[in-house]
Order: C-alpha cells, then structure tokens, then sequence
C-alpha cells in the first residue's frame, strides 16, 4: 500500500515538463501512469496501482459491448509517462488543456496515487475548507466499509 501524503506547488516548464517531487518519486517508481481525474484534475498512478483496477474489472466478456466501451474509454485516458533523462515527466497536452494548467500547479497525496491540478483550481477548491466537515466525510466512508 503506497502512503501519499503532503502538498507541493509546482511549475510546468516551457515544454510542459514537471519534476515530481523525490518524496514521491520514490514510492511512484520507474513505471507510472497519468490519467484523467475527477474535477479536471491528473491522477498520477503507480503501475501496481493501475493494474489493480483494470483486475477490478475481472473478467468481461468479449461479447459485452457496454462493458468493453467503457474499459476502452478509461484505458484512452490513461498515459504512460516517459522521464527526460534529467527526471522530468512530459505531462501530455490533452491533460494539460483538460486540468485547465498554464503554469502553477500543485501535486497532493492522495493515499495511493497523486494528483495534479493548477494551482487556481487548488485554492478555490479549498478555499474557506472545514476540516471538521473533511473528517465528518473520512468518518463516513470508514464506517461504511465496517
């Protein structure tokens, strides 16, 4: 189980280039993912961690035509991140344009993968945030998992 936690803000360089920060770099390993998020955000995935949702889809009929549409469409959002030889990740222009980034970002830990967002949707997201309805929702997913 990866454990990622903290906040870095963040720059695209001139050619949308980023430097996942060490402290998460090493957890994320040599074979990573970025993929659509919720809220036009990037997750940023470990391999073992996109493998365990595509087994979450088990075994699909071939034949299943709705199923294998929406596997397909999730799969299409997803991109194989390849690293300059300085560690820099090239973050795709389609994610770039969706997450809505120009320049500023900030990278959160989230559990078990990253996510990525421009820092203008980062503080009005969290903008006037109540910790205390935070952990009311934290409460609530763990108990509905008891």
């Amino acid at each position: 189980m990866y454990s990622f936690n903290g906040r870095f803000n963040n720059r695209l360089d001139d050619k949308n280039r980023i430097r996942i920060p060490a402290k998460f770099k090493a957890e994320l390993g040599a074979d990573y993912k970025f993929a659509f998020g919720p809220g036009e955000s990037i997750y940023v995935m470990p391999l073992k961690e996109y493998q365990k949702i595509l087994d979450g889809f088990g075994e699909v009929s071939f034949f299943d035509e709705e199923a294998q549409n929406a596997i397909a469409l999730f799969t299409a959002m997803v991109y194989d991140v390849t690293e300059d030889n300085q560690g820099r990740a090239i973050l795709p222009a389609e994610l770039k344009e969706y997450a809505k980034i120009d320049k500023d970002i900030v990278i959160t830990g989230a559990a078990s993968f990253l996510r990525i967002e421009s820092a203008e949707k980062f503080a009005k997201r969290t903008e006037g945030m109540n910790v205390s309805s935070v952990f009311a929702k934290l409460n609530a997913l763990k108990k509905a998992k008891e």
